[in-house]
């Protein structure tokens, strides 16, 4: 039987703006648009996925990085699939026989990916963006073989003190600076208890840094991790505003660790994204078809995204006081978090 393709499991890189999605992930029997399911009909409408595996993600071998939710945004996220990759893929200069089979012994070295790459941003929508794609193993799966998650947190100056940035930046960066290494984050999850041997996350660094957007400051934050259970990082987010916000020692941050119940503020999803993950043990693997890195061609387009996440962030403060409602409507419940929390949507999985 004649084959016009062969299969090759790729690593796909991308970012998008989640304002628009009900997170990444397909949820079969709801209708909600999800980043997934604009991203596989991007691959099916590119032909690189066969007709009889349209309806099934798992034939074509897909494995999902973080699952981010409705409201999150990713920088650069990554999806492995089982591209089918025919003639019009290969490079130009290549002269074909159309009678040939496709063989992927053979005609492996003859695909040009910048081509697939283009091919697939031009059936999706501008908030969604292809940055790279790698070359994997057949077993390789993105949950298991990552190795640690970059998150990144946008928020507005205001919603922690009236004082300038530069004024509270030290003070910040300090209680931030206590989630840093191996603590139990069961206070950080809705009914996780203090045994639960999921509560144990390891936390390798943090950075905060002050910028401006149309003249008002905000801080960025940098979390760098293994691995994050619910909503851990918006709680992470969200206490740091509760101690300015309710004057509590610093040393608040320090007892959540320990074994008893504290309420945490769930800061909002929308100044939450993904920004990338990472698979060093997966490199130092000695068959691997290619390093799993990003390079200068692919940091260029990731950095030419980004603006279509922070600005949008920035700017729906500046519009819609995104935060500061937020902040509003917490201090008229007098920080009463229950409710706020059973209303919102979950930003950040196991992962």
């Amino acid at each position: 039987m004649s084959r016009n393709y062969f299969k090759q499991k790729v690593l796909l890189t991308f970012g998008y703006n989640g304002a628009n999605y009900h997170g990444l992930q397909i949820q079969k029997g709801v209708e909600f648009e999800t980043v997934e399911s604009k991203l596989f009909q991007a691959l099916k409408d590119s032909n690189l996925i066969m007709e009889q595996n349209s309806n099934d993600l798992s034939k074509s071998g897909w494995s999902r990085g973080a699952r981010t939710d409705k409201g999150v945004h990713a920088l650069c996220n990554s999806i492995a699939v089982k591209l089918c990759i025919n003639k019009e893929f290969f490079k130009d200069e290549i002269e074909q026989n159309e009678e040939e089979n496709v063989s992927k012994l053979r005609d492996k070295s003859k695909v040009d990916y910048s081509k697939v790459l283009n091919v697939i941003n031009s059936n999706l929508p501008n908030d969604i963006k292809v940055h790279s794609i790698k070359l994997v193993t057949q077993g390789f799966d993105v949950r298991k073989n990552a190795r640690y998650r970059f998150y990144e947190y946008i928020a507005p100056v205001s919603i922690y003190s009236e004082k300038k940035g530069e004024e509270i930046l030290e003070k910040v960066s300090n209680l931030v600076k206590k989630f840093v290494g191996t603590h139990n984050f069961h206070n950080y999850s809705r009914g996780m208890k203090y045994t639960d041997p999921q509560s144990m996350r390891y936390i390798l660094s943090i950075q905060v840094e002050l910028f401006k957007c149309q003249d008002r400051e905000f801080f960025k934050f940098l979390i760098h991790g293994q691995s994050f259970i619910y909503h851990q990082i918006r709680k992470m987010m969200g206490i740091v505003i509760q101690i300015f916000q309710e004057e509590l020692p610093d040393s608040f941050i320090d007892n959540t660790f320990f074994k008893n119940q504290l309420r945490i503020i769930l800061a909002p999803a929308e100044g939450l994204f993904l920004n990338r993950i990472s698979f060093e043990g997966y490199n130092t693997k000695f068959d691997i078809p290619q390093r799993l890195e990003i390079e200068e061609e692919d940091q260029i387009k990731i950095d030419q995204f980004r603006p279509t996440i922070v600005d949008f962030i920035c700017e729906q403060e500046i519009k819609n006081q995104t935060f500061t409602n937020w902040l509003k409507i917490l201090k008229e419940k007098n920080f009463n978090i229950e409710e706020e929390e059973e209303n919102n949507n979950k930003a950040e999985n196991d992962d």
